[in-house]
């Protein structure tokens, strides 16, 4: 089954807009129940950083298993001057780390994410940065877990989620940046294509943690059925703003062997890639393997 079939079909919604359609290319068996086959299912996990060409690392990345089994990843990409990105990125990883893995079961995968979403937003804005200033940092959020064969997922910022599987990449999330307003502009006829490509402010995110409000949560309420040997990859923005998806697809075959060094290399690909100035640039890798050594 490939990730092209199906292209009508939704998987994911960002909260406050319409269901989102960037994941909707992914054909897919019936979810194992939640918890079924938790003991049999085994997640390879492996992840990197490289600090590009900036004085401070940002980005924080995190892999475990939570009580009940659940495999996750956790990718959050920190902004504010000096250390203030970093301490926002570690505290949301931090928190969102010791919820997956501080109760005994999660029956409600994509509300449990979405609350501890608000809940870290709500911290993070009201934390004091390093010299005494509220609301000064934020972070982005990538979160993938994995339970059984079913994959759920959240994202807040344009930190992204992708789901590989054979020789297919597919985006499953959108990049919460002004980009998505002048796209609305666009199709209301208001903006050409060529002057919402030109706004210097395309990128700048309007919703990540740290904000006194969430405006937009991306995630799926309803599971994703991986197959064996589908990979998801969690990265911040230094990934594809160097890479597009094809070559990441491209670097990630190369090395599916070995996914530690497979994750290890993505980063300095895209480090060579880039001309002048290059973000900190993290990824997280989870492969479903159902079962098979790892």
């Amino acid at each position: 089954m490939t990730l092209s079939q199906n292209q009508n079909r939704e998987l994911a919604v960002t909260v406050e807009i319409q269901p989102a359609d960037s994941a909707g290319g992914i054909a897919q068996d019936k979810p194992e129940g939640k918890y079924a086959g938790k003991d049999k299912a085994g997640v390879e996990c492996a992840s990197a950083r490289h600090i590009g060409t900036r004085a401070y690392q940002q980005d924080t990345v995190e892999t475990g298993r939570s009580l009940d089994g659940a495999y996750f990843g956790i990718l959050c990409d920190g902004m504010g001057g000096l250390d203030a990105g970093g301490l926002a990125s570690n505290e949301a990883a931090k928190k969102l780390t010791e919820a997956l893995c501080g109760v005994d079961r999660i029956d409600d995968i994509p509300g449990f994410l979405v609350s501890q979403a608000h809940s870290i937003n709500h911290a993070i804005h009201t934390m004091p940065s390093g010299d005494g200033t509220y609301g000064a940092m934020g972070t982005t959020l990538a979160a993938a877990v994995i339970a059984g064969n079913s994959l759920y997922w959240l994202s807040v910022g344009d930190s992204r989620v992708y789901i590989v599987r054979g020789q297919e990449i597919v985006r499953a999330t959108h990049d919460h940046n002004y980009a998505l307003e002048l796209d609305e502009q666009v199709r209301a006829g208001l903006l050409s294509e060529e002057e919402a490509a030109a706004d210097a402010k395309r990128d700048a995110l309007i919703s990540f943690l740290g904000m006194e409000e969430l405006r937009l949560i991306d995630y799926n309420p309803i599971a994703f059925a991986l197959e064996p040997g589908d990979m998801v990859l969690l990265c911040s923005d230094g990934l594809y703003r160097t890479l597009n998806d094809e070559d990441i697809l491209q670097v990630i075959t190369m090395h599916a062997g070995d996914l530690e060094e497979c994750a290890r290399v993505l980063p300095l690909y895209a480090f060579d890639r880039a001309e002048g100035s290059h973000d900190n640039t993290s990824v997280v890798l989870l492969r479903y393997q159902n079962g098979k050594p790892v």
